[in-house]
């Protein structure tokens, strides 16, 4: 299943670009102008990581994140102009899991994504099957261990 990304950004050129190449990499990527499109899309759907933008119009980025954070374990990405050792302080303290300033590399974007996602699987225990279980028998792939129905 794909994992659902949620880009938030008022340029729409960068939205599109976002959306066209995460597609390519496996995303099924939602992207909307601001916070109030933001709420909606949450509202109605699971996402797995949210791309945010700081400077939107009507809310900042960085109030929507700390709301955000407040009321979800969401994965936070700040993806903004603003990329002065300050502004990425500040962005994290208040719950991003990641600042990248633009400019930005595709690929750059597309590594800190997966980081974080890999990561919050981990911490969720949703890595890689340790046991496997399939007509009564249950292999624990770890140990190289399998074991029948009668527990031998």
């Amino acid at each position: 299943m794909n994992q659902r990304v949620l880009v938030v950004d008022d340029d729409s050129e960068l939205r599109t670009l976002l959306k066209d190449y995460l597609g390519e990499q496996g995303f099924a990527v939602t992207a909307v102008p601001d916070g109030e499109a933001m709420r909606r899309e949450l509202a109605a759907a699971n996402f797995d990581l949210v791309i945010l933008d700081l400077m939107l119009p009507g809310e900042d980025g960085l109030a929507l994140c700390r709301e955000l954070r407040a009321r979800s374990r969401i994965p936070i990405l700040m993806l903004t102009a603003r990329g002065d050792e300050l502004d990425r302080i500040i962005g994290l303290e208040m719950g991003a899991d990641d600042y990248l300033p633009k400019p930005f590399h595709p690929r750059e974007l597309l590594a800190r994504i997966r980081s974080i996602l890999r990561r919050v699987q981990e911490l969720a225990g949703e890595g890689p099957a340790r046991a496997l279980r399939f007509a009564g028998w249950t292999l624990d792939v770890a140990l190289r261990h399998l074991v029948g129905a009668d527990g031998v």
